[in-house]
Formats: C-alpha cells, sequence, structure tokens
C-alpha cells in the first residue's frame, strides 16, 4: 500500500460502490469539507499483530472513501513498521528511551517522576493542529497479557490530550473488556468518556463499557473492521483430499505466561492433525501473527514422531505477513479450525464455515451470530474427541454453513457501509469546525 488514496482505489468493490451511489458520496463534496482535516489513528499497531493491522488498513481504506483528502497519521507501537507499510505519518505511542546518561541518572533519583509527567505534555505537544483522534477497531480496552499502566494508561493518556487539544475522538467497532484490574477498569472508564462517537463490535464490548458506570445508550454495535477488508482473489491448485485449515496460536492463558497451558494446546492440536491426516485429509497450518510461528513449529515437531514422511507432506506451512495473507490461504482450504480471533474472522471472511477454540467472550459472541455456536468452545477445555467430531459434524453440513457464513458477511459489509456514513455524517463533517488549542509545540 503506497498511500491512504491508493487505497481507496483498491477497496471499491460493486457493494462500496452501490452504498456511494445511494449515500450521495461525491468527491467533489468530501474535498470541499475535509480539505485542512488532520486524523491520528491510535492503537497497538506494527507489533505483528495482524489483526490490529487488519483494522488500521480497513480503517484507511474507509477515510479514503469518506474524507479523502484528510491528513492520516498513526499513533503506534512500533512507526518504522506502520510508516512502511501504510505510507502515512507515524508518531510513537510511548516515551522514547533517555539517551543522556546523567539525565537517566537524575530522573531515577527522583523516582522517574519527571519523565512520567513528561508522557502528557508530549502527547499534548505532538496532537497539536489535529482535528479528530480514533480507535479503530482491534481489543482496544482489554488487558489481556497487559498492566494497567500498559495500553490501558497509554489509550487514557492520549484520549485526555486529544480531549484538551479540542479533537473528536471517536472510537469505531472496537473491542471493550473482559478487565482483570481494577485499575485497568478504572482507565478505561475515563478514557470511553473522552469519546463522543462510540461503536463496538459485540454486544459484549458495549455491555462491558456500560458496566464501567459509562452511558452507552447511544453507542451503536457494528461488525469487526477487518470485515470491510477485500478478499483477494487466488487461484486454489486441485486437491483429492478435503483440506482442513488449521490457525495456530501461540497460547500461554489468559496471563499469558502458563507453559502447562501451552504445553496441553499444543499436544492436542498436534494429535488431532495426526489423526486427520491418517483418514487422509490435508492440513494447512496458519498463524495470526508473528509470534504465532513458535506454535507452529512445536506442532510440526510433534507430527514428526507420529507421521510417515508421506503424511507428513499432507502437512504444509506457509508465513503469513497480514490478514490479505491468512484470508489467501485460507482460501485454499475447505474448512477451518482457528484459534486467534482474527484467523476466525479471516475463515468467515471469505465465506468457510469455522471451528473457533476460543480464549474471551468475543468468541462466543462471533459464533453465534454466525449460527456456528455449536462449533465454538474454550481453548483451553477442548478435547480432541470433540474437535475431530466437530469437523466431520461441519463438513457434513458445509455447504449449508458456508451460505449461511456468506449471508453473514453480506450483511456485516453492509452494516460496515452504513458506519462510513455515520463517520462521515457525525464525525468528520463536524471535526474541522471545531476550534483547536494553538499551544505552540
Amino acid at each position: 500500500m503506497q498511500s491512504q488514496n491508493v487505497q481507496a482505489e483498491t477497496v471499491l468493490d460493486p457493494l462500496v460502490q452501490e452504498h456511494r451511489r445511494v449515500n450521495g458520496y461525491d468527491h467533489t463534496h468530501a474535498t470541499r469539507n475535509t480539505k485542512r482535516l488532520r486524523i491520528a489513528l491510535i492503537g497497538q499497531f506494527g507489533v505483528g499483530n495482524f489483526g490490529n493491522d487488519g483494522s488500521l488498513e480497513a480503517m484507511i481504506g474507509t477515510l479514503g472513501r469518506i474524507c479523502p483528502e484528510a491528513e492520516l497519521a498513526v499513533i503506534c507501537t512500533w512507526p518504522e513498521a506502520v510508516g512502511k507499510v501504510f505510507g502515512v505519518e507515524t508518531i510513537k505511542l510511548t516515551r522514547p528511551d533517555i539517551k543522556a546518561r546523567w539525565l537517566d541518572r537524575a530522573n531515577r533519583m527522583l523516582g522517574r517522576v519527571p519523565y512520567k509527567m513528561w508522557g502528557p505534555v508530549r502527547a499534548f505537544l505532538k496532537l497539536r493542529g489535529f482535528h479528530a483522534v480514533m480507535i479503530p477497531g482491534t481489543g482496544a480496552f482489554d488487558d489481556f497479557g497487559d498492566t494497567p499502566f500498559g495500553m490501558p494508561y497509554l489509550f487514557l493518556k492520549w484520549l485526555l490530550m486529544a480531549r484538551l487539544r479540542g479533537c473528536v475522538v471517536a472510537f469505531a467497532s472496537i473491542g471493550a473488556g473482559p478487565a482483570y484490574h481494577p485499575l485497568s477498569r478504572v482507565f478505561f472508564a475515563w478514557a470511553a468518556r473522552c469519546a463522543s462517537y462510540r461503536s463496538f463490535r459485540d454486544g459484549i464490548s458495549r455491555d462491558f463499557i456500560r458496566s464501567l458506570g459509562v452511558n452507552v445508550a447511544n453507542d451503536r454495535t457494528f461488525p469487526d473492521l477487518a470485515f470491510g477488508l477485500p478478499v483477494p482473489v487466488v487461484e486454489r491448485e486441485i486437491s483429492e483430499s478435503i483440506v482442513v485449515g488449521v490457525g495456530v496460536m501461540n497460547y500461554r492463558g489468559r496471563a499469558g505466561g502458563s507453559e502447562s497451558i501451552y504445553n496441553a494446546y499444543i499436544s492436542k492440536l498436534g494429535e488431532f492433525v495426526t489423526r486427520i491426516v491418517l483418514r487422509g485429509f490435508a492440513v494447512r497450518l496458519i498463524l495470526g501473527q508473528d509470534n504465532d510461528e513458535v506454535a507452529v513449529v512445536d506442532v510440526i515437531e510433534r507430527l514428526r514422531g507420529q507421521l510417515s514422511d508421506a503424511d507428513l507432506a499432507r502437512v504444509v506451512f506457509r508465513r503469513s505477513a497480514s490478514l490479505r495473507d491468512v484470508m489467501a490461504q485460507m482460501q485454499t482450504t475447505d474448512v477451518v479450525v482457528a484459534t486467534r480471533f482474527h484467523n476466525v474472522v479471516c475463515a468467515l471472511r471469505v465465506g468457510l464455515p469455522v471451528i473457533s477454540l476460543g480464549y474471551l467472550e468475543k468468541h462466543d459472541a462471533l459464533a453465534a451470530d454466525t449460527g456456528l455456536s455449536d462449533f465454538c468452545t474454550s481453548v483451553e477445555t477442548f478435547s480432541v474427541e470433540w474437535l475431530e467430531a466437530r469437523l466431520d459434524a461441519l463438513l457434513a453440513e458445509r455447504e449449508l454453513r458456508a451460505r449461511e457464513v456468506r449471508e453473514t458477511v453480506s450483511r456485516y459489509r453492509q452494516q460496515l457501509m452504513d458506519q462510513e456514513a455515520l463517520l462521515r455524517t457525525k464525525v468528520f463533517a463536524h471535526a474541522v469546525s471545531r476550534p483547536l488549542l494553538s499551544t505552540s509545540s
């Protein structure tokens, strides 16, 4: 992707074009009203999480359609990676390290208080000239594998500074909850109150924000932004076997550090793959973000002691770098078993029924909405026997289930188009007219 304008052109499929015609999208009109608009997108982007980066890509495409002349910037964890891929201005989410030794020593002597105080000031200065700050999708408001002073505090800091700057703050299709630490809940409640527009990717997320004491009466639910991504065109090779896609995750429990949970998960996945390969199936192992590769390697190592070289040849793996790559690989399969949430989303996006081995309630919500509740269970408690039986049941109903999935995804994409109209008329049409605090940096 070279720029947001190029991205806008590449995703104009027939559904988008029809929506623009019905809702009166006009390039001249959009240019006239948003010519000076500056929008910052904030999130944990560039760290190898394909789901987060896919949400960013989808929102860049959306903004390219509804306000094509707007200047975009991304406030993110790894600016170099994001700038290289998306071709936009980037701002580092966290403070840079202190390079001068004497200054670092003085800061430590004072309990690091001066540098901590510098964080909000830096955010305030960096936001000079912006009209709107948006969180585009992602599981933004949960502390899964995090601490209160990780992303919960960072979101609060930047959003508070955005409000002080006079920026419009908006959340689009975000995931929220759970939060295990009481301080995380406090930070999320304050951050949510900063937004004048909020939408959530499911009712569970909206209910979580409501549980924090935030009034969500006017907030909407819209599907995950990744459902708005275009599906890559892939020519599938003819296969005599049913191909099962298996999305593998480096899953170590909700706290993120349990080796016993990880080993049990890898062992069960390895046994499942062994069983279905011996039955004549082919398997494609698929990762969902960069650090999942270690789990794929561990699964393959377990297979080496169970399968002959000929059988092992029916298990394939190719690295992915984005949700686009994940969707391309899934199009070469007939059915998918997945753990990472956006692997489930990718399978559905390309029209495939999926068995979800979930780790948060968002899996259950998505499975229920797509009619696949019978094919969703906990990643920590599933049995190999259950998984194999569910695979057989899904294959027996594959055509029916695939048709239902395609109908659901078509509905999701229409809902995302509806959200585009809301963003255009309710958020960005007014953002440029808001007075900005003009303190110089």
